[in-house]
């Protein structure tokens, strides 16, 4: 098993405790950033094989989050997460590279499910 460099942008810190405990527990490194700023610095100065985002930030929607995040990492697999219904968000997301949208809460079988299917590799 190949240990995954993960990024979470989240501005819930549960979320970010979340992955930290189900992820880390598997051996993958998680970097948490709460904010686009931060998004972007990470993105710029790491590697990272996925990156769970969610579609409601403060700074900035998801979708804005997204289009920013591609321009630097085009190739960087993205999913999105939402707690709410957002049909549209979630087709402009698609549209714009995200590779799948989890609705929240969701449960670490799902978060093993899209990694698999997004870059191959068994959690």
């Amino acid at each position: 098993m190949k240990h995954l460099n993960i990024l979470v942008v989240d501005d819930k810190k549960v979320i970010g405790d979340f992955f930290n405990l189900t992820m880390g527990y598997y051996g993958h490194h998680i970097t948490v950033v709460h904010d686009l700023e931060h998004t972007l610095k990470a993105i710029q100065s790491h590697h990272f094989d996925i990156a769970f985002i969610d579609m409601l930030m403060p700074d900035k929607d998801g979708v804005e989050v997204l289009k920013e995040v591609k321009a630097i990492a085009p190739k960087l697999a993205v999913v999105m997460m939402s707690g709410y219904s957002m049909d549209e968000k979630h087709r402009q997301a698609k549209h714009l590279g995200a590779v799948e949208c989890l609705k929240k809460p969701f449960e670490v079988e799902d978060i093993q499910r899209v990694i698999k299917e997004t870059i191959g590799e068994e959690i």
